[in-house]
């Protein structure tokens, strides 16, 4: 192809004898400004408006004069020619940007007369003309340009372009339209048909990566009399849902939806020729029917509606291929039972919480019997969640009742539970915090554990956090919920393990409203003695005393092999004096020999 300099010199030599290059090109930046807001002028186009001011009937026409073209003899670069015939497809309306940060529209159709089809390409000014025409009209557009596509020739219409719809009995041979509306229950594989249904559902658009690059897709569900099917938009058509304003409940018409057979079942596609069509059509209207929980069995396609009773950190895994997945679990319960659900990828980003009423439609139940509930509700890419849904006070009502145990527990309560393993919730504030000690698996992995106190108003209890758990940011003082601790029965007491399936989670104000100050913690918890009052194997006591000496640090060699430090000090009160040892971090705490010290919790 020219260079479009030299485009534009040709286009020049055509009027030299009337203008001079340099006023050419002038005029060419006048017009530019002129239709600066235009979406398709480009330089050899402006370059053709000029030479139009200078060029009139009486010059001497560069080519055979047509009344119109076949769509056979179109070559491209063809320009000012007249186009006859029947409109075959026609697609939405399209908004997109240009390079230049412009905003601008297009709509395409396909136009066919007895001897083969084209594209015809309208812009943002020409898309006033699609008001004028319908599939199956036969058209008359006036002054367009051939073009070399992506794939094959196409015509694009220019600011002038014009269009009239003629009547098809002075047509006789161009070929006909079908207009057929197919049943959805009647659509075969690798076929162009239209069909009138209603949207039963709209999930939420959904973002991948294909060789690098983004794409989107959204899986409307369609229905009529005959049957439903899923009816996919491809990445810049996903935004016709919300040009359209398609809502759940609107009856369309889908013009040139493309059939497909995947995996067994049948499937459209928007074309990209295709048009959505919102109106009043006869469709059946949409029931829906909500399965109650207990009920499940081995089903696809469901819609549920339950109380969120549990809810478990994401797990990022890797594929074979290499990539990285995330799955999540949570559990779902109504009044008739309950349900082990799983999220996958970005679905794990939605943000519920236990306790939320969660409406799930379009998920498979099926047979899982690790899941503690004997099934599990598997949701794929086109499930769609709606979190805290509009529902009838009845069920409203009966969600509530569910969800009344769902509190979580006072810590002096754990005392009660009678069995290990049992996950429980709990709210309270960080009283102690120890640093993360490393271990080897029995399985050569290395691990780690760090331990916590967390008590309430009620109590105190100790907290094993293990692996990435004893990562999470903590410091003393803080409020803190666990949700799906796992109980651990020790010989005195109940403690609690917090591993990959619990939750650490920043309370809500609502819920540290009763939650007592870390000094106040402290003073309820920790028994204040005096020095000679204290017996060995006392627990839970506080000592307030004056450094009498402070020894220097000492290193030695655990029995895991690691190092460690030992560091001595005697503290005295107005009863007698005792010898504290101070280990690893602590003995690195800057203390002065005469300064006041308060020690709680040690081990006596």
């Amino acid at each position: 192809m020219r260079e479009m300099s030299q485009e534009i010199k040709d286009e020049y030599e055509k009027i030299k004898d009337k203008i001079s290059y340099e006023e050419f090109l002038k005029k060419m930046e006048e017009y530019k400004k002129e239709n600066a807001d235009v979406s398709f002028i480009d330089d050899i186009s402006i370059a053709h408006m000029v030479v139009g001011d200078y060029i009139t009937e009486k010059n001497e026409p560069t080519e055979e004069v047509k009344d119109f073209w076949k769509i056979k003899d179109l070559e491209s670069g063809t320009q000012h020619i007249n186009l006859v015939g029947r409109v075959m497809s026609i697609s939405n309306v399209k908004k997109f940007t240009s390079k230049k940060g412009r905003e601008g529209k297009l709509a395409n159709l396909i136009l066919a007369d007895e001897t083969g089809r084209i594209r015809v390409v309208f812009w943002t000014e020409n898309i006033k003309l699609m008001d004028k025409f319908q599939e199956g009209d036969v058209v008359r557009i006036n002054d367009v340009e051939v073009k070399q596509g992506f794939r094959e020739d196409e015509t694009h219409l220019n600011i002038q372009s014009s269009l009239e719809k003629l009547d098809p009995k002075d047509y006789p041979n161009l070929p006909p339209y079908n207009d057929k509306i197919t049943p959805l229950g009647e659509v075969k594989g690798d076929e162009e048909v239209n069909v009138i249904a209603r949207i039963i559902r709209i999930p939420r658009v959904r973002s991948f990566d294909r060789n690098g690059r983004d794409g989107k897709v959204v899986s409307l569900e369609l229905q009529d009399k005959s049957g439903s099917m899923q009816f996919t938009l491809w990445n810049k058509d996903t935004n016709l849902i919300d040009d359209l304003d398609l809502k759940e409940g609107d009856a369309i018409q889908i013009m040139g939806a493309q059939s497909r057979v995947r995996n067994g079942e049948i499937s459209l596609s928007h074309s990209w020729i295709g048009r959505i069509i919102k109106g009043n059509f006869d469709v059946p209207e949409y029931h829906e029917d909500i399965l109650k929980i207990g009920d499940a069995h081995e089903m696809r396609n469901v819609t549920l509606i339950g109380l969120v009773s549990k809810v478990y950190d994401t797990i990022t895994f890797e594929r074979d291929d290499g990539s990285t997945g995330k799955v999540k679990s949570m559990e779902l319960e109504d009044e008739t039972g309950a349900i082990r659900v799983t999220l996958w990828n970005e679905d794990t980003e939605i943000d519920v919480k236990k306790g939320d009423i969660l409406k799930i439609i379009g998920g498979n139940i099926e047979f899982d019997d690790y899941s503690g509930t004997n099934y599990r509700l598997n949701t794929n890419w086109n499930t769609k969640f709606i979190i805290n849904p509009v529902i009838d006070q009845e069920m409203k009502d009966a969600l509530k009742e569910v969800g009344k145990y769902l509190k979580p527990m006072k810590i002096s309560d754990l005392n009660k539970i009678e069995d290990d393993g049992e996950e429980v919730d709990i709210i309270g504030r960080v009283v102690n915090l120890y640093e993360p000690n490393e271990f080897q698996r029995d399985d050569g992995t290395a691990g780690q554990v760090r331990t916590a106190e967390i008590a309430d108003d009620s109590g105190m209890v100790r907290v094993s956090l293990w692996d990435t758990k004893a990562e999470h940011p903590l410091k003393e003082g803080d409020a803190l919920k666990i949700e799906n601790a796992r109980t651990r029965l020790g010989d005195y007491q109940v403690d609690l393990s917090v591993g990959r399936t619990s939750r650490l989670i920043e309370p809500t104000e609502d819920e540290i409203k009763g939650l007592p100050s870390l000094k106040d913690v402290e003073s309820m918890i920790y028994q204040s003695k005096k020095i000679t009052e204290l017996a060995e194997g006392d627990r839970d006591v506080s000592i307030f005393g004056r450094i009498l000496s402070m020894g220097e640090p000492t290193q030695f060699t655990k029995s895991d092999g690691s190092s460690g430090v030992v560091r001595s000090m005697e503290i005295a009160d107005d009863t007698g004096v005792v010898r504290a040892s101070l280990w690893d971090d602590q003995a690195s705490t800057a203390f002065k020999e005469g300064e006041a010290v308060k020690i709680e919790n040690p081990r006596v």
